[in-house]
């Protein structure tokens, strides 16, 4: 299945039925893998979608939606597909656009904002909306996985249930040339480590709200950006989205 084929199906599923099979099958499969766990890890409902231009130079991959217990088994509030594909393609406009109320607020979107700005790839002009509207709906974000859950924990999981997302990862990157793929969380680390051949430690400093940077050398603030060479992405035939 393409990924748009797979991002339908988890929709049509979570809007026909409340909650997605392929969620279903990989809780499953987590607890014949982990006999620790008993209950569902991950939420079986509001799959996510991507944010952003799939065809955006610049990608950002995180592991997947943080979504405590409380918030599972949400309905669908979109009338159809399209609807939610163009939520998440259009986020940035819709939530701090000029049009929009401006009533969202995101600890993590304000984060991105100064996490980007010292990369000098977009035209950032310091409004608070402007730019968290430019950075949304122009970078794209993935998820490794879609589904929502409190924590993310790859040996609990279990790597070789992660396959077939980091496959899936790699197939959508490979879409078209990026020019930056920024992995963020240290779990990728874990997930990843079958594709790594190569890697290379940076440390940079880490923007403040007020403009400031922390100290390179607080442990605390420090930022270790690992840049790998993965085999596999090299070898990926391009597909048609």
């Amino acid at each position: 299945m393409t990924y748009h084929s797979i991002l339908e199906k988890n929709f049509t599923d979570w809007q026909t039925k409340g909650f997605c099979d392929e969620a279903v099958a990989l809780n499953s499969q987590i607890r014949s893998f982990n006999s620790k766990i008993t209950d569902d890890y991950f939420d079986t409902s509001s799959p996510s979608c991507h944010a952003g231009k799939l065809d955006s130079a610049i990608v950002a991959i995180s592991h997947n939606p943080k979504r405590n217990k409380d918030s599972w088994g949400l309905k669908c509030k979109y009338a159809d597909f399209n609807a939610y594909l163009y939520a998440g393609e259009h986020f940035g406009s819709i939530a701090y656009g000029v049009n929009s109320p401006r009533t969202h607020k995101s600890a993590f979107d304000q984060k991105q904002v100064r996490f980007f700005r010292p990369f000098g790839v977009f035209p950032f002009t310091g409004d608070k909306y402007h730019d968290l509207e430019l950075l949304i709906d122009n970078k794209l974000q993935l998820e490794l996985v879609p589904f929502g859950s409190p924590k993310f924990e790859p040996a609990k999981i279990g790597v070789a249930n992660l396959r077939p997302y980091v496959e899936r990862l790699l197939e959508v990157i490979a879409l078209r040339e990026r020019e930056y793929l920024i992995f963020c969380g240290d779990v990728f680390e874990e997930a990843l480590k079958e594709y790594i051949v190569s890697s290379k430690t940076h440390l940079f400093q880490l923007l403040k709200v007020d403009g400031k940077f922390f100290d390179l050398f607080n442990g605390h603030y420090t930022l270790f950006c690992c840049c790998h060479s993965l085999q596999t992405y090299s070898n990926i035939q391009r597909k048609t989205y």
